[in-house]
């Protein structure tokens, strides 16, 4: 569900007024614990699926869509994608264990106080972090590594660090780094030359354009980055 990749291309440019989140550290992506913030509901409650909302996909292509429409759908287009995300996590959080479940509860409160605000870079990190947590915990489909999934994460990430109305430099930095650890723990199982040579180029261009704040250059290496990460999808599912 990913969309064309003219979409992706970050604007730099401010579009609405925002509130920064508290980002969660990049080192909680790999998997170390987190702890639950004091208000975080009980683990394993539910959150109840909208009234006539269908969420017929996994939890994470909601949560995909929302971040990559975060900085352009309308409210109600949001409202709708959320609706969704909501249903599918109701209808999935029984093979979710119980700290993840909590943990997304947090995800889903986060996104619900961006969407009140419009706050569309904080909606996008909460969105994209959902999905992050989704994909670490659910089994891996059609033979696709994990790793890809979370390489699809760090290029959000990173473009939505960029598309905030003050770039977020040090948090892209690290989209960026954590995108290497992973192509690292994948790129030998890639025997396609030409695709592991391209992949490995984006990552360490998104590297260097953070590190130089090169909004241009970053642009175009999280955008190539985010296509470079179907054809691994497509690489992997009939590898």
């Amino acid at each position: 569900m990913k969309l064309p990749r003219s979409a992706r291309i970050p604007s730099i440019a401010a579009i609405f007024g925002i509130v920064p989140l508290v980002f969660l550290p990049l080192a909680a992506c790999q998997g170390q614990p987190v702890a639950a913030p004091a208000e975080t509901e009980q683990p394993g409650a539910a959150v109840a699926e909208p009234s006539g909302v269908t969420g017929s996909l996994p939890a994470s292509e909601y949560f995909e869509t929302l971040t990559e429409t975060a900085f352009s759908a309308t409210p109600a287009q949001l409202d709708a994608t959320i609706a969704q995300a909501r249903a599918a996590v109701a209808r999935d959080r029984r093979t979710l264990s119980p700290p993840v479940a909590a943990l997304l509860d947090e995800r889903l409160r986060q996104i619900a106080d961006a969407r009140e605000g419009l706050n569309r870079a904080d909606l996008a990190i909460a969105s994209i972090e959902a999905f992050r947590l989704v994909v670490s915990a659910t089994s891996t489909a059609g033979g696709v590594p994990l790793e890809v999934s979370l390489l699809d994460y760090a290029g959000f990430r990173y473009g939505a660090d960029l598309k905030a109305p003050v770039v977020r430099w040090d948090d892209a930095a690290q989209a960026a780094d954590f995108a290497a650890e992973q192509w690292a723990l994948i790129s030998a199982r890639v025997s396609d030359q030409a695709l592991r040579s391209r992949f490995g180029a984006a990552v360490a261009a998104m590297a260097a354009s953070a590190r130089n704040r090169d909004a241009a250059g970053a642009a175009l290496a999280g955008a190539t980055e985010l296509d470079l990460v179907d054809e691994l999808e497509t690489f992997f599912a009939h590898g």
